[in-house]
């Protein structure tokens, strides 16, 4: 039982490692500065004349473009 542990340790870090290694940036993205670099505004309504590409921070608000 406890050679399956080490195991099982033993892929969750090289998998973790690797993950690290090849995704860097994730989990680290600003999804507000991504709107405004699209020329969008977080909102949490949109209006009529705009159009609801992504989430921003929140799930609650949009960003409108």
């Amino acid at each position: 039982m406890k050679i399956h542990l080490f195991f099982f340790i033993l892929l969750l870090w090289v998998t973790i490692l690797t993950a690290k290694r090849w995704l860097p940036e994730y989990g680290s993205l600003d999804l507000r500065t991504a709107c405004r670099l699209g020329k969008g505004h977080c909102k949490t309504q949109c209006t009529a004349n705009e159009h609801r590409i992504a989430f921003c921070i929140r799930p609650g608000s949009h960003c409108c473009i």
